[in-house]
């Protein structure tokens, strides 16, 4: 599933694309996504808007509409938003078309119909059942170590688990809390409430960094991502610990371990993330 630099990667490509750029007509093949498509409202609040931005929240990506309504995407585990010329013949799994005024299209494409598009009036946002619960942006002024250091007291959960929980903090993955937390030298399995303010700081620049970078080169190429121009990312050719089980560690030459945490996949040095004895 991409995460959040994958996503941010394909907000500020189709930013560049979209803006200005009026939705003339909407044709919807398929409804059946991971929340059933409203056809109805959908083309109600998006036919002939101008797309004024493109935001993004979370894994969510936000076109904001000249009419002050906000069409929703959401990529799932497989979706795909492709710009195109509407000559373009469409393929089999490409299940909603946002035709555009200079004659190309947006297209959703899903194969396993995960992903999510949706639509939400002026003010209706805010109050969205998909927003309601979700956590602190990385990157807002107010994520600091210490709003973090509050949140994660006394919880027993470890403290990757706490990087992935999204109603706490959201868009840090599986990929990107491995590589925070290696930088920061955090042992993946210590409690999240046992950390101090001092690790803190240092976890929560890991993980701005960790982010950045991936921003910058364009997200991560597992699952296939391909951002809004169908370029692949490289981030992970920068990978420090993920999917790296066995593999000598770049820092000190030990040995990567994998483990499994809440069914996910962690990747750590013993060595430079030894786990405390306190």
């Amino acid at each position: 599933m991409p995460e959040l630099p994958e996503v941010e990667t394909i907000r500020r490509g189709l930013q560049r694309a979209l803006s200005g750029r009026v939705i003339r007509e909407v044709r919807i093949a398929e409804t059946r996504l991971r929340r059933k498509v409203d056809a109805r409202r959908l083309k109600t609040l998006t036919i002939g808007q101008r797309i004024e931005d493109v935001d993004r929240r979370a894994k969510y990506l936000l076109c904001r509409l000249s009419n002050q309504a906000t069409l929703i995407l959401h990529l799932g585990m497989s979706g795909r938003i492709l710009l195109c010329d509407e000559a373009v013949p469409l393929e089999k799994h490409d299940h909603i078309q946002f035709c555009l005024d200079d004659g190309r299209e947006l297209r959703f494409r899903d194969p396993r119909r995960f992903g999510l598009v949706d639509a939400a009036a002026n003010g209706e946002l805010q109050n969205h059942p998909l927003f309601a619960n979700l956590g602190i942006e990385p990157f807002d002024p107010s994520c600091t170590p210490k709003f973090l250091f509050v949140r994660s007291r006394r919880l027993t959960k470890p403290i990757k688990n706490f990087l992935m929980d999204g109603s706490i903090i959201v868009g840090v993955g599986n990929i990107y809390a491995n590589e925070a937390l290696f930088r920061a030298k955090i042992n993946p399995q210590i409690a999240a409430g046992k950390l101090q303010l001092q690790e803190w700081k240092k976890l929560l620049k890991a993980v701005h960094k960790t982010l950045k970078l991936a921003i910058a080169a364009g997200g991560t190429t597992l699952n296939d991502f391909h951002d809004s121009d169908g370029a692949m990312g490289y981030f992970q050719q920068q990978l420090m610990v993920y999917s790296r089980d066995g593999e000598a560690c770049h820092v000190c030459g030990g040995k990567i371990k994998r483990i499994v945490q809440a069914g996910r996949s962690t990747f750590y040095c013993r060595h430079c993330q030894a786990k405390r004895v306190h």
